[in-house]
C-alpha cells in the first residue's frame, strides 16, 4: 500500500518536472527565419474564380416525345459527333429512328372505339334537331289551343264583356297581352333553369311533403256573371244569341196560346149552336193546354239558361282559357327541361368525341414523333443540352436498340455561333455577382487562350440538384456568355472563369495569409526584421490572393505572412462559478496526486 503511494507520488513530481522544463524552456521564435511580405500600392483586381463547363447557349434539342410506360426501343441513330449540313436539312436526313409498332397497334384498337363514339355523336347531333322540331310543334298547338279558348270566351260572353273580365282578373285579353305574357312567362322559366338555384331550392324542399299540395283555386270561379244579365253587360254573343232566341220562342209561344184561347172561345160559341161536335170542342181544347206547355217550357228554358247554363258556359270557357295559358307554361317548361337534357347528352357525346378526336391526333403525333429528321445544321450529340449527373443517372444511355423513356433527351445539335460556361457560384459569393459583369474565360484544353465574355444569367434560386446529398451546399446556377465565335471551342470543355466583381485603383494591399482576426479585429504582424508587434487594421475588399489595406499600413512595410509560434492572444475575462473555482483551485500537479491516492485507497478497501 505504502509503495503504490509512494510511486504515484514519484510519478506526479517526475510529471511537474516535465511541465516546468517545458513550460520554461525556449518559446520564441526568430523573427528572420518567419516569411514576410511589404505592403504594395497600385490597382487591384477583385475576382471571383469558379469552374464549368462550355455549353451553346442555343440548341435544337430532340426528346422522346412516345407517351409509353414500357418505353420505345431505338431502331436506328446517327452517330454522335456527325456533322449535319444544309444539305441534309434540305434532304430531310433522318437522324433518328424510334419503334412504332406499339402506337400503331393502340391506332389500330382505338379505331373501333372512335367509330362508336362517332356514332353516338352523330345521333345526339341528330336528336337535337329533331327534339327541337317536336317541341316547337308542341309549343305551337298549346299556342293554338290558347288562342281558340279565349275566342271562344269572347264568343259566348262577348268581346267587350270578356275584355272587361279579363282584364279585372289580370289576364292577357288580347293577342298583343298573349305575347308580353308569354314572354315574361318564358324569360321566367329560363330563370328557374338555372342549376344553383336549382340545387338550392332542391335542398330548401327537401322536407316537403308531396299530399301537402293544394290546387290553386280557379280564377273563374271569383267571378259572378249573374250580373251580367241582371245590369245587361252581355255583349253581342253567343249567349245573349241564345236568350234572344229563347226570348222570340217565348213571344211565339204567348202569341200561339191567345190564338188557341180565341179559337177555343169561338168553338164554344160554335158548340153551343150545335155547328160542331164535342170531338171538334174537346180537340181545340188539348190544342190550347199546349199552347200554354209550350209557353211555360220557353219561359223555363230561358229562366234555367240565365240562372245556371250561362254562368256555368261561361265560367267553363274562362276556366278553360285560365287552364289554357298555364298549359302552354307548362308545355313551354316541359320542352325546355326536355331539350335541357338532350343538349346535355349531346355536350356528353361532344365531349367524348373531341377527346376521342384529340387521343387520335395524338398517337398520330406520336407516330410521326418516331422519325427525327435534320432541321438544324450542327454537331450531333447524344442526350440532352442541360443534362447533369442528377438527371443522366435516370436514363439509359443512348445507343441503337436502347430502350428510351418519355421526355429522355435523345440528341442535341447546338449552335456553335453562341457558346456560354454553365457554372455555379457559391453562396458566400453570390452577392457579388450582377449581371453584365466582365468574365475571362480559359478552357483547359487550350490554356494558352483566354477569351472575354459576360454574365448573362443568374438564378434566383440555389441549385436544389446539387444540395439533394449535401444540404449544406448552396450554389447559384450562372450562365456566362463568351463573346465572338472560336473553332476550338467544343461543347463540353472544361473551362475556369474569373468573373472581374471590380477593378480598384491605387490602393494598398497585402497578402491574404498576413491579416489576422480576433473578437472581429482585424490586425496583422508588422515587423522592421528584429521584432514583431500586433498592429489593428482596417480591410476593404479581397480576391484569392491579396485584400485592400483602407487603415493602419503604408506602402513598403513589412508584415509577417504566419502568426508566430510565441504570440499569445489577450486574456478575457469569463465570469467563473463556484465549481470553476473549486476545479481552479484543485488544478496542478498536487490535485492529480491527492485523486491518486484517494482511488488507491478506495481499491485496498474493497479488496
Amino acid at each position: 500500500m505504502k509503495k503504490t503511494v509512494f510511486a504515484i507520488i514519484l510519478v506526479a513530481v517526475v510529471a511537474g518536472g516535465a511541465w516546468l522544463f517545458l513550460g520554461k524552456g525556449d518559446s520564441s521564435t526568430r523573427i528572420s527565419d518567419l516569411p514576410v511580405a511589404s505592403v504594395q500600392t497600385g490597382d487591384m483586381v477583385i475576382d471571383v474564380l469558379e469552374g464549368g463547363n462550355i455549353q451553346a447557349l442555343n440548341y435544337l434539342e430532340f426528346r422522346n416525345e412516345v407517351k409509353s410506360s414500357a418505353g420505345v426501343k431505338i431502331l436506328e441513330i446517327i452517330d454522335e459527333g456527325y456533322m449535319v449540313t444544309e444539305e441534309d436539312v434540305k434532304n430531310g436526313k433522318i437522324l433518328v429512328r424510334l419503334d412504332p409498332s406499339q402506337l400503331e397497334e393502340e391506332i389500330v384498337d382505338h379505331d373501333v372505339q372512335f367509330q362508336q363514339t362517332e356514332a353516338a355523336y352523330a345521333e345526339a347531333k341528330q336528336n337535337i334537331e329533331i327534339e327541337e322540331s317536336e317541341a316547337l310543334s308542341d309549343i305551337k298547338a298549346a299556342r293554338q289551343v290558347l288562342r281558340f279558348s279565349l275566342l271562344d270566351f269572347q264568343k259566348f260572353v262577348g268581346a267587350e264583356a270578356a275584355d272587361q273580365v279579363l282584364k279585372k282578373l289580370k289576364l292577357p285579353f288580347d293577342t298583343e297581352s298573349l305575347e308580353i305574357y308569354e314572354e315574361k312567362a318564358t324569360a321566367l322559366i329560363v330563370k328557374a333553369f338555372d342549376s344553383k338555384k336549382l340545387a338550392e331550392s332542391a335542398r330548401s324542399d327537401e322536407e316537403m311533403n308531396p299530399y301537402d299540395l293544394e290546387a290553386e283555386s280557379s280564377l273563374a270561379s271569383n267571378v259572378n256573371f249573374g250580373n251580367f244579365l241582371k245590369n245587361e253587360l252581355l255583349g253581342d254573343g253567343e249567349a245573349e244569341q241564345t236568350i234572344r232566341r229563347m226570348k222570340d220562342e217565348a213571344l211565339v209561344a204567348a202569341s200561339e196560346l191567345s190564338v188557341k184561347e180565341e179559337s177555343l172561345e169561338g168553338a164554344k160559341r160554335l158548340f153551343q149552336k150545335d155547328f160542331i161536335t164535342r170531338q171538334t170542342l174537346d180537340n181545340e181544347q188539348v190544342s190550347l193546354e199546349k199552347a200554354e206547355l209550350a209557353l211555360q217550357r220557353s219561359k223555363t228554358e230561358l229562366e234555367l239558361f240565365r240562372d245556371y247554363e250561362f254562368p256555368k258556359e261561361a265560367e267553363k270557357m274562362l276556366s278553360k282559357y285560365e287552364e289554357a295559358l298555364l298549359s302552354l307554361i307548362r308545355t313551354k317548361r316541359e320542352e325546355m327541361a326536355k331539350m335541357s337534357q338532350i343538349y346535355a347528352r349531346y355536350r356528353s357525346a361532344k365531349r367524348r368525341y373531341d377527346l376521342e378526336l384529340k387521343k387520335r391526333a395524338n398517337l398520330e403525333e406520336q407516330v410521326a414523333s418516331c422519325i427525327i429528321k435534320a432541321e438544324l445544321p450542327g454537331l450531333v450529340a447524344y442526350g440532352g443540352a442541360q443534362e447533369n449527373y442528377y438527371t443522366s443517372r435516370y436514363y439509359d444511355g443512348i445507343s441503337e436498340g436502347a430502350t428510351l423513356k418519355t421526355g429522355q433527351p435523345i440528341i442535341t445539335i447546338p449552335d456553335m455561333s453562341q457558346l456560354g460556361v454553365e457554372v455555379n457560384i457559391h453562396e458566400s459569393h453570390i452577392k457579388k455577382i450582377e449581371l453584365g459583369q466582365k468574365v475571362y474565360i480559359t478552357a483547359e484544353s487550350v490554356p494558352d487562350k483566354t477569351l472575354e465574355g459576360k454574365i448573362a444569367k443568374v438564378a434566383v434560386l440555389p441549385d436544389s440538384n446539387a444540395s439533394r446529398y449535401n444540404p449544406s451546399l448552396k450554389v447559384y446556377p450562372a450562365t456566362v456568355e463568351i463573346d465572338g465565335t472560336h473553332e476550338f471551342l467544343k461543347p463540353g470543355m472544361s473551362a475556369k472563369v474569373e468573373i472581374i466583381v471590380s477593378e480598384l485603383q491605387d490602393v494598398n494591399y497585402v497578402p491574404v495569409q498576413s491579416v489576422f482576426v480576433e473578437e472581429d479585429e482585424h490586425f496583422v504582424f508588422r515587423s522592421d526584421g528584429n521584432n514583431y508587434e500586433r498592429h489593428p487594421v482596417k480591410v476593404g475588399a479581397h480576391n484569392n490572393d491579396f485584400i485592400e489595406v483602407v487603415e493602419g499600413l503604408d506602402e513598403g512595410e513589412e508584415v509577417l505572412l504566419k502568426m508566430p509560434d510565441d504570440y499569445e492572444p489577450p486574456q478575457m475575462e469569463i465570469a467563473r462559478g463556484p465549481k470553476e473555482r473549486e476545479v481552479e483551485k484543485g488544478s496542478g500537479v498536487e490535485a492529480v496526486a491527492k485523486k491518486a491516492v484517494k482511488k488507491e485507497a478506495k481499491l485496498d478497501k474493497n479488496a
